[in-house]
């Protein structure tokens, strides 16, 4: 049914999740966990304790369904998202209390059990602790589903099968839900609540399911509207005109689950340009996915796999043991390509409350990367030991984030010198030679590119970060969108800074930011000498065909004019003019 306005609107949300989702609107409404008050017969207590068990024991069913899928399309790390869901469904100590409050107040299953969930949540949502925030979307998705079973006994709580072009939008959704309505199809997700490290971005992103947060917004969106989702730019567009939706059904085709399909037809890696230059095009992961087994038969790299969802998804740091059984399964599943695993980059801002320094006003500009990590050596070398145990088929290197300086790189190494030291006294095998290169994302470590670049194996520029250091301008803020681009000079400049030095010292240079996969920028950093462009697996595709029609001697002409750009308006012109020439050749 289609209701609301017929208008155009266009919303700016969060994207968590990256993609197109183009679709209908289907709105889920969580609906209000109390129910109907029932007194009950004292004959009828042993009934109503039998329909609490029978719900409990369906829903447990589900749920374990659930996890089975999840643990067949990704990491064991993931599935305790839905272990946990597990344990709440058949917590015994609050079901006893249940129990008792059904028989001491005569009272229906659902009433009880429905007013002990409400009494459970209400100091989680007030809670500082977003620990114990997170927990509410679960306890409350496992009350719906075992509610739903006691009001309608042996009916399924999971939605029916779904049309692929619809759209869900809810206040929020559980991690079981995200995986059950991307079973059935669902093309994107539009949430009221949550954030990029939530559980349900996470597996939203392990799915390759745009998702995008916009707060409050959703309550504005109409039942059966057509709807587009960028996920990855946070656009939302309602009611979007005929140019629009036929522009971006284009679009999606590119992207989603038609990545594994496009990456299937790749003839050669890495892909060499006209006259012959090799240009390594590398993926970004932070989680495993359905991307990862054509990414490893094609023998694509990982030039950036981010650690920490270990943290994230349960709020505390894993011990050596579980770390290294997650990146032992990532070098055998892209064995014998190379994988860049960057240490725990973790700041206040995705920390628990009571974790360390607690809350900071500026997290941007505060303890967070590296430097958390030095002043945390337990959890850092526990990491590290975890990451050169499983770096015996030598496929593995490993990145420290954020550095600044060279004292902080320096002080890096001697804790990996030491755990190196401890593993050889214990006999444990590693690689003797592997490989430890810095991220470049802030201008002190750019302007310093030559001395740090004289020591360590190589360098990544994180252009995201990178961008908005230098411009002071958060790329996530409305109020100064306008101000973040990196192709502005100055931004440029730091790039070709780094990118410079590397090649005078002879170490590989990456940029792993999201200009990275950006076809514009692709000529000018393959002119300026870049070694290997690491981006989301959606964008590998269309970039090694891009490299197929560059010359590199061409390019190298195209570097000297952007970098004598005065303004990012003029770097974009001219990064226009040469792919239009382009095409045009």
């Amino acid at each position: 049914m289609v209701t609301g306005p017929t208008q155009r609107r266009q919303i700016k949300g969060v994207g968590v999740s990256p993609g197109i989702a183009t679709g209908v609107v289907r709105i889920l409404r969580a609906g209000d966990l109390r129910v109907p008050e029932i007194q009950i017969a004292p004959a009828r207590i042993s009934h109503e304790i039998d329909a609490l068990d029978q719900a409990i024991a369906v829903t447990v069913a589900e749920l374990r369904r659930l996890r089975d899928a999840a643990a067949r399309k990704m990491a064991s790390a993931v599935v305790k998202i839905f272990d946990a869901q597990l344990l709440i469904a058949g917590d015994y100590e609050f079901l006893k209390q249940v129990k008792d409050e059904i028989a001491s107040q005569r009272r229906n299953a659902a009433f009880v059990y429905s007013v002990m969930v409400d009494k459970t949540v209400l100091p989680l949502q007030k809670s500082a602790d977003p620990y114990l925030k997170q927990m509410v979307p679960d306890i409350q998705a496992v009350a719906r589903r075992i509610l739903s079973h006691l009001s309608q006994p042996g009916a399924e709580s999971e939605i029916e099968p779904m049309l692929t072009d619809v759209v869900l939008v809810a206040q929020n959704f559980s991690p079981g839900e995200i995986l059950a309505f991307r079973n059935r199809q669902a093309a994107g997700f539009l949430s009221g609540e949550g954030g990029k490290n939530s559980h349900m971005a996470l597996i939203a992103r392990s799915l390759m399911a745009p998702m995008i947060v916009c707060e409050a917004c959703w309550l504005n969106v109409s039942e059966g509207r057509r709807i587009i989702l960028d996920g990855t730019s946070g656009l939302v567009i309602i009611n979007p005109t005929d140019v629009e939706w036929a522009e971006y059904q284009r679009l999606k085709k590119r992207q989603g689950p038609a990545t594994i399909v496009r990456l299937s037809k790749l003839e050669r890696i890495p892909p060499v340009t006209l006259d012959g230059e090799s240009v390594e095009v590398a993926a970004n992961l932070e989680l495993p996915g359905p991307v990862d087994e054509i990414l490893a038969q094609k023998r694509i790299p990982v030039g950036l796999y981010r650690t920490e969802f270990l943290y994230l998804q349960s709020d505390a740091f894993p011990d050596e043991s579980a770390q290294f059984d997650y990146y032992s399964r990532i070098a055998e599943t892209f064995a014998p390509t190379t994988v860049v695993l960057r240490t725990f980059d973790i700041g206040s801002d995705k920390m628990r409350v009571g974790d360390s320094f607690g809350h900071e006003d500026n997290p941007a500009l505060g303890w967070r990367g590296i430097r958390s990590m030095l002043e945390m050596p337990d959890v850092f070398k526990a990491q590290m030991r975890a990451m050169l145990r499983a770096s015996t088929k030598k496929n593995l290197q490993i990145m420290l984030p954020m550095i600044s300086d060279l004292s902080e790189y320096d002080r890096a190494q001697k804790l990996i010198a030491q755990v190196k030291l401890g593993l050889r006294r214990d006999g444990e095998p590693f690689d003797e030679h592997i490989k430890i290169g810095i991220m470049v994302e802030v201008p002190s470590a750019a302007l310093m590119a030559d001395l740090l670049a004289s020591r360590v194996d190589f360098i990544s520029i994180g252009t995201n970060d990178l961008t908005q250091y230098t411009l002071s301008a958060d790329r996530a803020n409305a109020r100064v969108a306008g101000l973040y681009s990196t192709y502005h000079p100055s931004v440029l400049q730091l790039i070709k800074i780094t990118v410079d030095a590397c090649k005078k010292h002879g170490k590989p240079v990456s940029i792993c930011g999201e200009i990275a996969g950006d076809q514009l920028a692709l000529p000018l950093f393959v002119g300026m000498g870049v070694g290997q462009l690491s981006m989301n697996p959606a964008k590998i595709y269309d970039t090694c065909r891009l490299v197929k029609q560059i010359d590199s001697n061409l390019v190298k002409l195209l570097v000297g004019a952007v970098m004598a750009s005065s303004s990012t308006g003029a770097v974009t012109r001219k990064l226009e003019n040469f792919r239009e020439a382009l095409d045009k050749s």
